[in-house]
């Protein structure tokens, strides 16, 4: 398996947050049990996901933790769009982790309520084996240290949130340039969401409507602070261009 194919599979899973769960049936023992699953990802690429104890699919985890996520993006012909199978464990991580759980809320705000419930609790797919279909005749598996060896020295897991926040203090123009330059798009704000080794996402709105979220990819993998001013620097010296 190509490393490039490999990196283009981590693109495409810091993309997008759409994914099915299957895990071990405890009920039914042998069958496996799918479970709607939104996640956003750690610095690490690794998908972190919010599970009530009494559900179905973390009863199952905690008796078998060996998972299977499938990612795919919102597009309506899924079978026509890349999509990826992270085969791995589901390990319990701190739900009080700050900087975890204020990326995982600027992308799902919708999940607030969830923290203040004492039965809801953080779990990371540690990735052992990936199945990546790009389109037709790009397809392969490859181990999962493949998505994330060089992001081994990643610095951003503490940096993101003071790199969020100037950005959206300090340089308001410089996002609505980007929107307008890479997917023209005129935007009246916006606002960046995250940040992560392969690009960020930008959240815009066109009046009083909020549109979505905008994807922009880095040239290279970004892993600290120093990093990502080069890479959003570049981008606005491009736009200017």
């Amino acid at each position: 398996m190509s490393a490039a194919l490999a990196h283009e599979a981590r693109q495409f899973l810091f993309s997008t947050r759409h994914a099915i769960l299957s895990t071990h049936s405890m009920k039914y023992p042998g069958f496996p049990f799918g479970s709607v699953a939104p996640f956003v990802c750690n610095q690490q690429a690794e998908p972190v996901i919010l599970i009530s104890a009494i559900a179905e699919h973390t009863k199952n985890i905690l008796e078998n933790p060996k998972v299977s996520l499938l990612v795919f993006s919102g597009a309506d012909d899924l079978q026509a769009n890349a999509r990826l199978t992270l085969m791995g464990e589901a390990v319990h991580c701190d739900k009080e982790d700050e900087d975890l759980r204020a990326r995982y809320l600027r992308y799902l705000p919708q999940a607030a309520g969830y923290f203040d419930m004492h039965d809801f609790h953080f779990y990371r797919i540690q990735i052992e084996h990936v199945r990546y279909i790009a389109g037709f005749g790009r397809m392969g598996w490859f181990e999962g240290n493949a998505l994330n060896e060089e992001l081994a020295d990643s610095m951003l897991a503490a940096q993101e949130g003071g790199i969020v926040t100037h950005m959206n203090e300090d340089h308001k123009d410089s996002l609505l340039q980007y929107c307008q330059h890479v997917h023209g798009v005129t935007a009246d704000h916006a606002e960046m969401i995250g940040l992560d080794a392969d690009g960020f996402d930008v959240q815009y709105h066109q009046g009083e409507e909020t549109q979505g979220l905008l994807r922009f990819s880095f040239e290279h993998p970004v892993l600290n602070a120093m990093d990502a001013r080069k890479a959003l620097v570049a981008l606005s010296q491009a736009c200017k261009s």
